[in-house]
């Protein structure tokens, strides 16, 4: 069996260690490798003639940390298991930590690996975009558990650990990182100018710098300018400094993650343990006992079960491989949807036709491309030579005749089947070999885009589709450049290699995906409908909005229901309500409210008017309250301020019920357990393969809470019998749509789950 470490001599008398694990991508610390590593160093140990030790990889990477299969192993077991495997992870690397050692990195080094160079005396990086280096353990629910918490603010100093560069208040912090609480990564310059790695190097030279800095060549480390040292020696080398760091570093942590995500707090609470100086051995103690506490916690194995879905969403349907090699890649329609896949398509490096019908809408939607670049552009993500080489690639036009060479065409039409199978049809006329067609539908029958469209008069308005094996569903979220989800659609007559060509394309774009059958509504649209119109009729009984968002808010979301309303745009969640009220049943009537809303021109953020009011920006309209309380003795406190944003007068003047108070438990179970209820029914219609990917879609596709970790991970946590309980009384009081499915109930009577774990 082959190895993971190799171990060379040279002839400095450095002992090289390669890291390079056998049939994988990427490197991975296992508890194998951490073995072999173990062993290297024991004949390390052996040779007193040794004068440094150097890691490196044998992959393009560094290493992607450890081995998430062996930590969800160890999360079914009690507690005690997982404080050993850091003790025994924290014996290895403090053998290392003894040695002139050096680690070199190139590529990404994350988690464990990073923890694995922060133990030796030096640490060096490639010189380009492709090095990036961060600990982002507290995504997965837990916090570097090999010592990584404790070196790290001995390292960079506590104010680099905890605290962005950018400040919410528009201050600067150039030695600012904070990517132990964020789980960011730095790339190679940030590295360097925090201390994280004492010099930058070039990829062919990197071996060779390594071997002469164990040698005794000094490294060549980033100096700040004399104000930033005196500001970082201040905030970092005094007690006052650190306190006020750490405190800062508290409140913006509980403003990300609303005290919902535990590993931040702990890994601010262990790093400023750290940063105090004292006994070290303390800090490593904390850490394992955070890191096995947090590890075993049901919002770490949540975030573990997502990372798993996420991985298991990459894999292409069957090992099937695109027969269509997409380069260039038409859009059709090119508002802000159409501009979006565009600009995206551009910016990964895909020649792109841009089509409207209409020169002042194509004008539009060049703007919006641009902006967008522009914005990667102020945000240093691009440089403007890069950006005006991408828009270069972009062809705007009114004819058809311009996409005859395209691969595949994306539609982001008007959501009209008739308009869709014209533009279909339009497009096989000039695209003469063949192509994938992609619809960009949030609710349309793919399948029946493949069908001819009759004039109403005997004859035919669009034929059928040339290769209805090639049309398939792309599913795109607005905003595209924010949004991580696309939906992968397969039709009725949708091949496997069509599938697998849709797939890759959004899996390029950096886009999660989840592949859906193709019913009414897919995954998402299908399961938010019921939620977003439980809260207008919730509305509509009395219950106030604010309560409604605010339960919302509090359960975990990362906008509240009417938010998400205007967000979406008004007009295009009633029509995905109308449709699936016509496919699926009085159940997901519209409520009456939606009348008033359609009747009314409501859009929402778009239109500046929806629920709330919103200004010429775009921004939501508020006033700011004033509270007042009083304190111990009685001494009155000083006011606080809050934002209270305006809602549309023609909305709440429309809802006739007088005020309905419920309590945030109440309104919740509404909200919720409607989509746990649609969600059991898309599984029975195996819309999509499993829980797992349904979940997945529901988080990415709707901002449902990751730590939560999906619609039916929460019911399999509350438990299916009680979840079968209340969605019986709520089918009695509130409505049909919580009638539990058979499913549901087969699952209740024998004590099922939709997870196995």
């Amino acid at each position: 069996m082959s190895k993971a470490i190799n171990l060379t001599m040279l002839d400095s008398g450095v002992a090289r260690i390669t890291i390079d694990l056998p049939g994988s991508k990427v490197n991975l610390l296992s508890a194998s490798v951490m073995g072999e590593l173990n062993e290297a160093l024991d004949q390390i140990g052996q040779n007193g003639a040794c004068k440094g030790v150097m890691l490196v990889s044998g992959k393009e990477d560094f290493g992607a940390g450890a081995n998430v299969e062996e930590i969800q192993a160890l999360q079914k077991q009690p507690g005690i298991k997982i404080y050993e495997a850091t003790k025994q992870g924290k014996a290895l690397f403090a053998r290392l930590e003894k040695l002139n050692s050096i680690a070199v990195i190139r590529g990404l080094s994350l988690g464990g690996f990073t923890e694995l160079a922060l133990a030796c005396r030096f640490r060096i990086a490639v010189n380009d975009d492709k090095t990036q280096i961060g600990v982002p353990e507290v995504q997965l629910g837990f916090i570097p558990g090999w010592g990584g918490t404790v070196r790290l603010p001995r390292l960079i100093g506590l104010t680099a650990t905890l605290m962005p560069e950018k400040l919410p208040n528009g201050m600067k912090l150039p030695f600012g990182w904070g990517g132990l609480t964020a789980g960011s990564n730095a790339d190679a310059k940030k590295a360097w100018r925090i201390g994280l790695v004492d010099e930058l190097v070039d990829s062919n030279e990197a071996n060779a710098r390594a071997e002469a800095i164990l040698l005794g060549a000094h490294p060549k480390r980033f100096r700040f300018g004399l104000k930033d040292r005196m500001l970082r020696g201040i905030l970092d080398g005094t007690s006052l400094g650190r306190t006020l760091v750490s405190k800062m570093a508290y409140g913006g942590v509980m403003a990300a993650t609303k005290g919902k995500y535990p590993a931040a707090i702990q890994a601010l609470k262990v790093a400023t343990l750290s940063a105090q100086g004292g006994d070290r051995d303390q800090a490593f103690e904390a850490e394992s006992q955070a890191f096995a506490q947090l590890a075993t916690s049901r919002v770490s194995r949540n975030l573990v079960g997502i990372f798993f879905a996420q991985t298991e969403s990459k894999k292409m349907p069957d090992g099937v491989k695109p027969e269509i090699d997409v380069k260039v890649v038409g859009v059709l329609g090119a508002g802000v949807m159409g501009a979006g896949i565009a600009q995206l398509l551009a910016y990964k490096g895909y020649q792109v036709i841009l089509k409207d019908v209409d020169q002042g809408a194509l004008d539009k939607g060049m703007d919006t491309i641009r902006g967008l670049f522009a914005e990667l552009v102020s945000r240093k993500k691009l440089s403007q030579d890069a950006a005006n080489g991408m828009l270069a690639g972009i062809k705007a036009t009114l004819n058809y005749a311009d996409l005859s060479e395209c691969d595949m065409v994306i539609e982001a039409v008007v959501e009209k089947l008739p308009v869709k199978k014209i533009v279909r049809a339009e497009l096989e006329k000039v695209i003469k070999k063949p192509f994938i067609f992609a619809t960009n539908t949030s609710s349309l029958s793919v399948s029946e885009m493949t069908h001819e469209l009759s004039d109403g008069n005997g004859g035919i308005k669009a034929e059928a589709a040339r290769h209805p094996e090639n049309v398939v569903g792309v599913h795109y979220f607005n905003p595209v450049h924010k949004m991580p989800l696309v939906e992968i659609v397969r039709g009725a007559t949708t091949s496997s290699a069509t599938l697998a060509a849709a797939k890759s394309l959004a899996l390029k774009q950096g886009k999660t995906t989840v592949t859906c059958a193709d019913k009414p509504g897919f995954a998402v649209n299908r399961d938010l409908a019921p939620y977003m119109r439980e809260a207008i009729v919730m509305a509509e009984e009395g219950v106030p909005i604010e309560d409604i968002e605010k339960a919302a808010l509090d359960f975990g979301m990362k906008m509240g229901p009417f938010s998400l309303l205007d967000e979406v745009g008004l007009d295009i969640a009633g029509h995905v309500i109308h449709t699936l009220h016509g496919a699926l049943g009085d159940r997901l009537s519209p409520p009456p409210i939606l009348k008033t809303i359609e009747d009314l021109k409501l859009l929402g953020r778009k239109g500046k008017k929806g629920i709330y009011l919103y200004d010429e920006k775009g921004e939501r309209r508020f006033v700011i309250e004033k509270t007042k309380g009083k304190g111990l003795l009685g001494k009155v406190m000083p006011a606080k301020k809050r934002k209270k944003y305006i809602l549309n007068p023609d909305v709440t003047n429309a809802i006739k019920a007088s005020v309905n108070k419920k309590t945030a438990g109440e309104i919740q179970d509404r909200l919720f357990l409607a989509m746990v209820a649609e969600g059991a029914r898309c599984i029975e219609e195996k819309v999509v393969d499993n829980a797992s990917q349904f979940d997945l879609a529901m988080i990415f596709g709707t901002g449902f809470p990751p730590f939560v970790g999906g619609p039916l991970r929460w019911a399999d946590s509350m438990g299916i019998a009680l979840v079968y309980q209340k969605l019986s009384y709520l089918a009695k009081v509130a409505g049909a749509n919580y009638a539990p499915c058979a499913l549901l109930e087969q699952m209740a009577e024998s004590g099922a789950t939709f997870y196995n774990d």
